[in-house]
């Protein structure tokens, strides 16, 4: 009788220690990696423009983020790889910096080109430096 309540005692004692199994969770979609973005255009003669961008999902205070996520992810954040998309542009000179820096799913990226204007680079990268 002695080892039947040492017994129960033991088991009661150790009943907190075991962990119950929790209630099945819904399996989710695996998360994509993040990608956060600082666009920014500066013309030669003109002003300094910036905006954030995230991607997966689209967001961020780029006012054409989907459309720019959507151009970004076949060339995997570099807007340098991006095609011409046929808009006709002056010859107007006034060089113009497209700067691109962050973080392109879970990679850091900086990339940078100078185009002849501010037109020839929305022609170039679309809505990605449409903001």
């Amino acid at each position: 009788m002695a080892r039947t309540r040492l017994l129960f005692t033991c088991l009661a004692l150790a009943a907190p220690l075991v962990p119950t199994t929790a209630a099945a969770a819904p399996l989710a979609a695996p998360l994509l990696p993040a990608s956060g973005l600082v666009l920014s255009v500066q013309p030669e003669m003109g002003t300094l423009s910036t905006t954030q961008l995230s991607c997966e999902p689209a967001g961020g205070l780029h006012k054409h983020a989907k459309e720019a996520c959507a151009q970004l992810m076949p060339v995997e954040g570099d807007f340098r790889k991006l095609e011409d998309t046929g808009a006709m542009c002056t010859m107007e000179l006034n060089p113009t910096k497209a700067t691109l820096r962050g973080k392109w799913r879970n990679k850091k990226v900086d990339f940078q080109q100078v185009y002849s204007n501010p037109c020839v680079v929305r022609a170039f990268t679309g809505k990605v430096f449409d903001f």
